[in-house]
């Protein structure tokens, strides 16, 4: 399973936005190539909004809803949302408000440092603001995220990951393009009874290394070239994918 990232234009009210119609054509006609090459699920996410929020305007909210409800009337796979920088409710707001079936949670438990300041884990307050708005979307939790800094191991995340009543586990390497470690992989693989998606820096040349402990892929940037999704790249990781899981 490859789920493929869509990374929004700047939406308004960040430092780089232009124009909305623009993000919404941007939006679209990328989440079309990532269906047409392979693509079992879309996560959208607010990647040209930096430098980084920790909790989002109403703006951000009512824009990344309507971007997802007119992706939706153009693809039929899912859609999940990860809003930057671990704006859980965010997310979760947007996620009932246009149907998504999935959201992403950079930092579910324990804190860690980022240059966007302390992250703080988001699972008590999201399980609640779930429950009140009656989302029944699957939260996929990351271990040891990429671009912070931890302080707790990662055994202490994987002692308490089902406390956080996460659905999957992402594991990624330091930055974006970077692959996760090999040997962490495994680690999380055989201490975890959820799926486990490698999270960054997978591509042709290393998924099969990482097929035997991954259940999954996110991938996003792999795909791409300067702002546009190239299909032939999805095509050809999803088909290698897909051979590896026989």
């Amino acid at each position: 399973m490859i789920i493929g990232v869509l990374h929004l234009k700047p939406l308004p009210g960040s430092p780089r936005y232009s124009d909305f119609n623009e993000v919404i054509e941007h939006a679209v006609r990328n989440a079309g190539k990532l269906e047409e090459g392979g693509v079992s699920a879309i996560l959208v996410e607010n990647y040209g909004d930096f430098p980084y929020l920790r909790e989002v305007g109403k703006e951000t909210v009512a824009c990344m809803t309507a971007v997802i409800k007119e992706i939706q009337k153009e693809i039929h796979i899912p859609v999940g949302v990860n809003v930057l920088r671990n704006d859980a409710i965010a997310s979760c707001a947007i996620a009932k408000a246009a149907g998504a079936e999935f959201i992403r949670v950079n930092q579910a438990a324990f804190p860690s440092a980022a240059p966007e300041g302390f992250l703080e884990p988001a699972a008590g307050t999201l399980a609640r603001y779930m429950r009140m708005i009656d989302l029944k979307a699957r939260v996929y939790a990351d271990v040891n995220v990429k671009h912070a800094v931890h302080f707790a191991a990662i055994e202490d995340y994987l002692e308490n990951i089902e406390r956080t009543f996460a659905d999957a586990v992402i594991v990624t390497g330091k930055k974006t393009g970077m692959a996760p470690d090999l040997a962490e992989l495994k680690k999380i693989k055989e201490a975890v009874e959820i799926p486990v998606f490698a999270g960054s820096g997978i591509n042709t040349s290393n998924i099969a290394r990482f097929a035997e402990y991954a259940d999954g892929f996110i991938v996003g940037s792999y795909f791409k070239a300067g702002d546009e999704i190239e299909v032939e790249k999805v095509e050809k990781l999803c088909r290698l994918a897909r051979s590896l899981k026989r």
